[in-house]
C-alpha cells in the first residue's frame, strides 16, 4: 500500500473530521470536502474544498482521486431533507466519481438498515441479517441510509459499504439505543442485549483501512466495538461524568404492547414497533467480519474508552 489521494466528504462532521485526522496520520494526501462548518486543522497534505454535493459541480473535487471516503449525510430531518442531503448527494457523487475514473468508494453506512422486528430476542446481528422491509414504520434516517446504499452499489465505481454502529466518543456520549432523555432524567427502555457502539477512533481507522485495502469481496462490513456493553453497564460508566442524575427503568415490552393497540397514524417515533424493536429489543451484535477483512487494530475495553471520553470532556 502506497500513499493514496483521498477525497473525504462531510469532513466538517464528527466522522469525516476523524477520518481526515486518521488519513493524514497514515501518510495519505487528503482532499476534505465540506459544505459548511469549521475547516479541519491545516496540514501540508490537506486541501479543503467547499461544495454542496446535492447541487455544485464536483468535477474538481473528484479529479485525480484514488478513493473516496463518503461520510456526508443528513443525520436529522424529514424525508425531503434526507432525500436531498443523503440520497441525491450520493447519486451525484457516484456519477461524478465514475466519470473521473475513481477506483473505490468507501461508504459510511449504518447498522440502522437491518430489520430486527421479526428476529427472536438474543439473535446475533451480522452482515447476513436481513435489511429493513417495514420502511413506513422506521424513521427517515433509516429509509435514507438504505437508499444511499443502493445508490453506491448501483453506481459506476467499486464500493465498500461499512455499516457503522452508534458512533460515540468525546462529545458523543448519547445515542438512541439507551432510552429517552429529559434534562437530568433518563427513561431507560431496556436492560438486556448489547448497545451496537462504534467508537469514533475505530470508525476512522476502519474507513481509512478500507480505502487502503481496496475493493474486496468482504462487503458489506459491520463496524462495531469489540467490547459492547449492555445498557446498565453503559449507564454505570456514563454516570461517572455526572449524567444522568436519575434513571427510570421502563419496559420496552410495555411500550411495545401499547404500540400494538394504537391506531397506526397516531404512533409517534418509539411507539412504532419496528423502530422500538430496532433500538431496544435485546440483541447481540458482531463486527468480526470487518476485524478480519480490514485487520483492524486492537481496541481498549469499554470502561477505559468511556473514562477517556469523560476525561476529554472535563467530566472527571
Amino acid at each position: 500500500m502506497g500513499v493514496l489521494n483521498l477525497l473525504i466528504t462531510g469532513a466538517a462532521g464528527h466522522v469525516g473530521r476523524a477520518c481526515v485526522t486518521r488519513a493524514l496520520a497514515e501518510g495519505h494526501i487528503v482532499r476534505a470536502l465540506i459544505r459548511g462548518g469549521a475547516e479541519p486543522a491545516g496540514h501540508a497534505r490537506l486541501t479543503v474544498l467547499r461544495a454542496d454535493l446535492a447541487h455544485d459541480d464536483l468535477t474538481t473535487a473528484v479529479q485525480g482521486v484514488d478513493a473516496i471516503l463518503h461520510c456526508a449525510a443528513a443525520i436529522s430531518g424529514d424525508d425531503a431533507a434526507m432525500a436531498r442531503d443523503t440520497v441525491a448527494a450520493t447519486e451525484r457523487l457516484t456519477r461524478a466519481a465514475g466519470a473521473a475514473g475513481v477506483g473505490h468508494i468507501v461508504l459510511a453506512g449504518s447498522v440502522a438498515v437491518y430489520g430486527l422486528a421479526q428476529l427472536h430476542e438474543g439473535a446475533i446481528i451480522d452482515e447476513d441479517t436481513g435489511l429493513e422491509s417495514d420502511l413506513k414504520n422506521r424513521d427517515a434516517y433509516t429509509r435514507a441510509k438504505l437508499a444511499q446504499e443502493h445508490e453506491v452499489v448501483a453506481g459506476p465505481c467499486p464500493a465498500t459499504i461499512l455499516r457503522i454502529g452508534a458512533v460515540w466518543g468525546p462529545g458523543m456520549l448519547w445515542n438512541a439505543h439507551i432510552g429517552v432523555a429529559k434534562g437530568p432524567v433518563l427513561l431507560c427502555l431496556g436492560r438486556d442485549g448489547q448497545i451496537p457502539l462504534a467508537h469514533i477512533d475505530r470508525v476512522a481507522a476502519a474507513m481509512v483501512r478500507a480505502a487502503e485495502t481496496g475493493p474486496s469481496a468482504a462487503n458489506p462490513l459491520n463496524i462495531l466495538d469489540t467490547d459492547l456493553p449492555d445498557r446498565p453497564r453503559y449507564l454505570n460508566a456514563l454516570q461517572a461524568g455526572g449524567w444522568p442524575k436519575l434513571v427510570l427503568p421502563v419496559s420496552w415490552r410495555l411500550l411495545d404492547a401499547i404500540a400494538a393497540r394504537l391506531p397506526e397514524m397516531r404512533r409517534p417515533g418509539l411507539l412504532r414497533q419496528a423502530t422500538l424493536r430496532a433500538r431496544m429489543a435485546p440483541m447481540g451484535w458482531t463486527g468480526a467480519r470487518a476485524e478480519a477483512a480490514l485487520d483492524l487494530p486492537p481496541q481498549p475495553g469499554f470502561e477505559r474508552l468511556m473514562a477517556e471520553a469523560l476525561s476529554a470532556e472535563g467530566a472527571i
